[in-house]
């Protein structure tokens, strides 16, 4: 099996692709030989969000685990965007603590560093750190873990990465400081994705959807009422831009439906009815949450 990711290794991304690899070798013991207890698996790595989801409807990957919020910065649209319109379905959440390290080339010291190098959510995250250091300026790279290989292709003593602790190990970094996060609780949440299926049914208690209501009074209202009528418990809202159309938006929910009163299939035809365009984009089960520490 082979699961996209978008990054290189020592990213978020793929420490979280080998954690939910451990996590279906542990559901396959004890499973008879002919089923998928014996499938192995590879993490391929990819430039972009787009190239990402591209190679799943290519099906140059069977499935892409990729981020989709964060809990200090919030939902990552960059990513929430690539799914909607697509063929695509999460069928899996996933949780990685967050701890951003800053790792510079061997023989650099903190006082030395003006330019620190990491993904823009990341740089994000870090806000006090950049605060408490007005004079280092951030810049954007591709991803965590690819700044720490640039800044040790770079073997310069004034530049640094944020990144994770795997990252900085493997390109042979140094830590000038540990946990630069502005929380210490700092989480991202992935979804594990799948080219949909239309002959497959899906399981879970968590919904999520893109829906695009109509362009009238009251029109998100309705839909959130379908919700209240079927006993659904709304988990998030984010809005989107919809792309050519100036100033009209998407929005992208997720539901908890343990205790809906209705089928998944009853709740779609009705969001349909209130709605421009309805998209189930997950259906999952809901996994606890790690700790940090």
């Amino acid at each position: 099996m082979k699961i996209g990711i978008q990054g290189i290794a020592g990213s978020y991304s793929e420490m979280t692709a080998r954690d939910y690899i451990n996590r279906l070798e542990n559901e396959n013991i004890g499973r008879t030989p002919n089923t998928q207890a014996n499938r192995s698996y590879e993490v391929v790595e990819h430039s972009s969000f787009q190239e990402t989801t591209d190679a799943l409807l290519n099906e140059l990957v069977d499935l892409i685990v990729v981020p989709v919020e964060n809990s200090t910065t919030g939902a990552i649209t960059k990513l929430l965007d690539q799914l909607r319109y697509k063929p695509v379905i999460s069928i899996a959440e996933a949780y990685q603590p967050v701890s951003h390290n800053l790792w510079a080339a061997k023989g650099s010291d903190l006082m030395q560093i003006k330019t620190v190098y990491s993904h823009p959510e990341a740089l994000s995250q870090c806000s006090n750190f950049f605060a408490r250091y007005p004079h280092i300026e951030a810049k954007a790279h591709d991803d965590t873990a690819k700044a720490s290989l640039y800044v040790k292709e770079l073997n310069r003593p004034d530049v640094a990465a944020i990144s994770s602790g795997r990252a900085g190990e493997l390109y042979d970094l140094i830590p000038l400081l540990e946990d630069v996060q502005d929380e210490s609780n700092n989480m991202t949440r992935f979804y594990v994705v799948e080219k949909k299926h239309t002959n497959k049914d899906y399981s879970g208690e968590v919904l999520s959807f893109y829906i695009e209501t109509r362009h009238e009074a009251g029109a998100l209202l309705k839909v959130l009422q379908v919700f209240d009528i079927y006993n659904g418990n709304l988990l998030s809202l984010t809005a989107r831009p919809i792309k050519n159309q100036a100033f009209t938006y998407g929005f992208f929910l997720e539901l908890l439906a343990d205790k809906m009163t209705v089928s998944n299939d009853i709740l779609i035809k009705t969001l349909e009815h209130v709605a421009e365009y309805v998209q189930l984009i997950g259906q999952f089960k809901a996994v606890q949450r790690p700790s940090n520490k």
